[in-house]
């Protein structure tokens, strides 16, 4: 693909016609109001501004509905779990050190009228970047993308290896659509072909193997030593046996006679210097065992480039508190600002080519497997001849002057500061909810004090809290809970009752609040199935009428408003001297409902070349299923302003006919796959049918019974 520096780009669309169809991201930190509103935004091509926030979260809610995405990410790397659709899976990892930056995306387009299956493309993205907004717009980022399509010819096996990975790391997680997800991806990286380039990565590699590939990889290009290592890295190995680590890590790549770390730049406490971020013991302690020359180096602040970002809007310092230092030296009344370093890489270099690693690993030993447990880590690793090295000379462009360490002067440096990671809480495995059911798993250890509340989602102000658990400081909870909200008791911040308030929310929130020994966290809540949704969080499901508005008109349902605004035609509701509404008459009502059929066959049809989509048209809030289900209920519950009351017989020929469709447009699929999404929508609708004919002893006639024969082509 084209190189870009705008690493935004990575995550558009790869041609005109293509949609988001898959995403599977790893991070370490995650900021997912920058996901939602940036990042997928622009992959789904948002075209409404946050500022016009209603219309902008309905058109980025319809456009999740037909994709998938999963984001996996370190539960010590998520202060702030805000603003969360419930149609993103927000997977959590806790046992093992989330560090790994890789997405997995899956693009589709559609063919269907030149008679030809949709085209995929899949793009691998591996690099330093978390996903948030200094990752993405502040950093110093190393990030580089592979495109995977049946037209081009790439290396496949980078993409089963981060394929592998991610299963890896989701090995404990049972979510069915990062599954379904994979699935989908190791079956189209399957009927690719293999290829290579010059300028592509020859290895995908974990933090174990990071080292023994690039010791490898250089063999292939000389068997001599390499005169020179590069290292990036904005963390180093501590503690008293931080130089153990690093001259066993030199040794293992050859003890080059050269050595530069790279570093984080900070002022010097006097404002006049610029330094490296680095323990200078370390540094001198580490000369002294090197046989070769030491360097260290600061990266270049740039100052006119980036402002000061905000203290509400903190991303990557979480890592470890570091990245985006801000600098308050006043001069001239400005204040100077950097951009932090981020980028993770390891340059072995010689006359005869280099050996080049980008991806997510720190200089530290549970970065690189130095003799620690290793986190979840993953780079590229690129074989470059001495024509490429030549790129790499842009790719270090940050890269400030070396200062050469002395065998008997300690450098000046700024001393690395560490501040303890937040408490969260690991010991909860995995909260989900369907319908208003909230499933609640535990790990081993759960702490005797533990209260679990969910906030009840309003769209103003707080309605209180559902209390989902609370410990009583002498048993510990049980490994599992089944919790339902309707019976569900509702308490303030103090976890004092409160009464019920106005319409009780059946809509679990998408998150859950743990406090246990004097900590607060926030934990995901995951759904499972996403179709029962509303499309907006707190909005509502569309009236009967607003449906067949939608499937005649394309008018969009108001999910904001109470459901009482006038649809159909567009005039006000008659005066006595105005002709007749009709709105309210039955057979009116019925006719736009025909009219609408062709609509509902038009909107499957365009949504018929992936899996996701078609879902979505078919179960999501304004589908036929959604339709079907506002019918039948419209004999036991009041009409809707715009409605008619209904008779059992019109509600019969709405279903037969929703029923109609289902089966015309199932068998003008080809795709077995694609096929299969309709059984599930079709059986409800005719279980709900047999219903209607049972408790209406009117639709059992003759009439009826030939009509559905002849419409459905069968009887039941």
């Amino acid at each position: 693909m084209e190189k870009s520096r705008r690493l935004l780009d990575y995550y558009l669309p790869p041609g005109e016609g293509f949609v988001l169809e898959s995403l599977i991201a790893t991070t370490y930190q995650v900021d997912f109001e920058f996901l939602e509103e940036e990042l997928l935004a622009s992959a789904l091509g948002v075209r409404s501004p946050v500022n016009r926030i209603k219309a902008f979260r309905s058109e980025l809610e319809r456009g999740l509905q037909k994709a998938d995405v999963s984001i996996l990410y370190d539960l010590r790397g998520c202060e702030r779990l805000v603003r969360l659709s419930p149609r993103i899976d927000a997977i959590p990892v806790s046992r093992r050190k989330l560090h790994s930056k890789i997405s997995l995306l899956m693009w589709a387009r559609d063919n269907s009228k030149s008679g030809a299956p949709p085209d995929r493309c899949m793009r691998l993205v591996v690099g330093s970047a978390n996903l948030t907004r200094q990752g993405f717009r502040q950093n110093y980022e190393c990030v580089a993308a592979i495109d995977f399509d049946r037209k081009r010819v790439s290396p496949t096996s980078l993409l089963k290896t981060a394929i592998g990975l991610v299963r890896q790391i989701c090995a404990d997680r049972d979510s069915p659509q990062l599954q379904r997800q994979l699935a989908a991806f190791s079956a189209e990286a399957d009927i690719l072909e293999e290829g290579t380039g010059p300028e592509l990565p020859v290895a995908l590699v974990a933090a174990d193997d990071v080292v023994p590939t690039l010791r490898n990889v250089w063999t292939t290009i000389s068997d001599k030593a390499p005169e020179s290592l590069t290292i990036v890295s904005p963390f180093w190995a501590e503690g008293v046996t931080a130089t153990d680590a690093l001259v066993q890590l030199a040794q293992q790549l050859g003890a080059p006679p050269r050595v530069e770390l790279v570093c984080s730049g900070e002022r010097s406490a006097d404002g006049k210097l610029w330094l490296p971020v680095f323990e200078a013991a370390a540094a001198l302690e580490l000369r002294r065992r090197l046989s070769g020359q030491l360097f260290l180096c600061a990266t270049l602040p740039e100052a006119a480039a980036m402002g000061v970002a905000g203290t509400d809007d903190i991303g990557d310092e979480l890592e470890d508190r570091e990245f985006a230092t801000r600098l308050g030296i006043e001069k001239n009344k400005e204040v100077d600002t950097h951009r932090a370093l981020h980028a993770k890489t390891i340059l072995l270099d010689g006359r005869d080519g280099s050996t080049l690693y980008i991806g997510s690993s720190n200089c530290t030993r549970r970065g690189l497997g130095l003799g620690a447990a290793a986190n979840h880590e993953a780079g590229f690793i690129y074989q470059l001849t001495p024509r490429h090295r030549k790129q790499v000379a842009s790719l270090l462009g940050f890269v400030g002057p070396p200062i050469e360490v002395l065998p008997d002067a300690a450098p000046s440096t700024v001393q690395p500061t560490r501040e303890e990671e937040c408490a969260v809480p690991s010991f909860l495995e995995e909260v989900v909810a369907s319908g208003g059911i909230i499933s609640i798993g535990f790990r081993e250890t759960v702490p005797r004090d533990l209260v679990l509340l969910m906030p009840i989602p309003t769209k103003a102000g707080s309605a209180g809290n559902w209390l989902l658990f609370r410990g009583n400081g002498e048993n510990e909870p049980p490994q599992h809970l089944e919790v339902h909200l309707d019976l569900c008791g509702i308490c303030d911040e103090r976890l004092e009752p409160i009464a019920e308030f106005g319409s009780r929310s059946d809509t679990p929130n998408v998150y859950v609040e743990a406090r246990w020994e004097g900590h607060t966290a926030n934990f995901p809540v995951r759904f499972d199935e996403k179709t029962q949704l509303p499309l907006l969080l707190v909005g509502r499901k569309p009236s009967e009428g607003e449906l067949i508005d939608y499937f005649l008109f394309g008018r969009e349902p108001n999910e904001w408003g109470d459901g009482l605004s006038f649809t159909g035609n567009e005039s006000t509701p008659s005066s006595g001297d105005e002709p007749v509404d009709t709105r309210y008459i039955l057979t009116y009502f019925i006719r736009r409902f025909v009219r609408a059929i062709p609509g509902i066959e038009a909107e499957i049809k365009r949504a018929a070349y992936s899996r996701a989509p078609l879902t979505a048209v078919l179960r999501g809030p304004t589908s036929p299923l959604e339709l079907a289900e506002r019918a039948f209920a419209s004999l036991t519950t009041a009409p809707a302003k715009d409605e008619p009351s209904k008779t059992p017989t019109a509600v019969g020929f709405q279903l037969v006919e929703i029923c109609a469709v289902l089966q015309r447009s199932r068998a003008e699929i080809a795709e077995i796959e694609l096929r299969v999404c309709f059984d599930p929508v079709t059986a409800r609708c005719r279980e709900m049918l047999r219903a209607l004919e049972e408790r209406h002893p009117e639709l059992g006639t003759e009439a009826f019974r030939r009509y559905k024969e002849q419409i459905l082509g069968c009887v039941e």
